[in-house]
């Protein structure tokens, strides 16, 4: 909101915070405001003015993505546990400590680095909004990691670090942001097993940061596991944290390095390499491969050559009135038996007269009626 703000207030040559006051009939708002939470009428005169959809201009700001990347923009005591809690992926329920930060919110950084991609940002392209919440670290357009600067696009901007300090963009970490980036522009996210909702996916990933970052003491077995992770991104076991914090307290260097973890994390369980004992693990397996029947039935003819034949018409009939004659001579000292089989065999039967004539065909069968009494009714 606040970089469409800037924009369109530079059209008339005007500053963001001039164009609230004399065009908008609203007091001066900073960014933060703007993107965050702004008063519902601005939105509605926005909407009003641009001829835009008021969801579209909604979706310019955090409190547009309630309830898919937030439940609520207001804190409460369980916001933790609800949020975080929810799923467990590498870990197994119950490993996690269950924290309870004050004022706590997904993903608002109390850092509030500026993020941005340089290609869009140097090409004249919008700054979005996702940049702003450590949800995401490189721009899926052009395969770059996002970079901190200075200033207000795009009235002026200064980046931090150099044009060439760019690390190399693992492949496992590109895949994540996508799947963020689809949760975002679709509202769902395809995995291996299946596709889940936008709300889902960033759960999902927040549980996974956590599981990543929990005391050290809270692994147990799968400390291995959790350091076969870090060892497989080439960062310090736990991002280098010496004691828990919430991963929206960190500075963007330690959430780049949980992102990675992440990333990678799904990438071993995805190929088999890691197991994923969280109740959703199963979510970034691919689906088993299981054998499907071609037809034939099992102990089919085996051929002169070994192979497997084709049952012929006779021979599945044959298969199907022995099976038939072995039920019936169960059925005779089976009280189970016999109540199975007579509720298969009086499927159809649509008067009484039909169902005595099967009561008939049983006793002429030697199975006991007296079997068959607890079928009726």
């Amino acid at each position: 909101m606040s970089s469409w703000m800037r924009r369109i207030a530079a059209s008339y040559s005007m500053y963001s915070y001039e164009l609230l006051e004399h065009g908008l009939g609203q007091q001066e708002l900073r960014d933060a405001e703007l993107d965050l939470d702004p008063p519902v009428h601005l939105l509605e005169v926005l909407a009003k003015r641009s001829g835009l959809d008021q969801h579209r201009v909604s979706a310019m700001t955090m409190s547009g993505w309630v309830p898919w990347l937030f439940d609520t923009l207001t804190p409460a005591p369980d916001t933790y546990e609800t949020y975080v809690h929810q799923f467990s992926l590498l870990l197994s329920p119950g490993r996690r400590n269950i924290y309870a930060p004050r004022k706590w919110l997904p993903w608002l950084s109390e850092t509030a680095a500026k993020r941005g991609c340089r290609e869009c940002l140097e090409s004249g392209s919008t700054l979005l909004l996702f940049w702003q919440v450590p949800v995401m670290a490189s721009c899926t357009v052009h395969r770059r990691r996002l970079e901190t600067y200075e200033g207000h696009p795009a009235d002026y901007i200064m980046w931090t670090a150099p044009a060439y300090d760019q690390r190399a963009l693992p492949d496992s970490l590109s895949i994540m942001d996508r799947r963020t980036w689809q949760a975002i522009t679709t509202g769902s996210v395809d995995l291996p097993r299946y596709p889940v909702n936008a709300g889902v996916w960033f759960r999902l990933l927040r549980t996974l940061l956590d599981e990543l970052s929990t005391a050290q003491g809270r692994y147990g077995r799968q400390l291995d596991d959790v350091r076969r992770v870090w060892e497989h991104c080439g960062h310090p076991f736990r991002a280098g944290l010496h004691s828990w914090q919430p991963f929206e307290t960190l500075n963007w260097t330690v959430q780049q390095q949980l992102l990675e973890a992440a990333a990678a994390a799904m990438e071993l369980i995805e190929d088999g390499s890691l197991t994923a004992r969280g109740t959703s693990g199963h979510l970034l397996r691919p689906e088993p491969d299981t054998a499907i029947s071609d037809g034939t039935p099992p102990g089919s003819l085996i051929g002169a050559d070994g192979v497997q034949k084709r049952p012929t018409l006779d021979e599945l009939w044959n298969q199907a009135t022995a099976t038939l004659d072995s039920c019936i001579e169960a059925a005779k000292t089976d009280p189970v038996v016999a109540k199975h089989l007579f509720d298969f065999a009086r499927y159809g039967c649509r008067s009484e007269e039909s169902l005595r004539g099967l009561r008939d065909t049983f006793a002429e069968l030697q199975i006991p009626l007296n079997f068959l009494s607890q079928t009726e009714g």
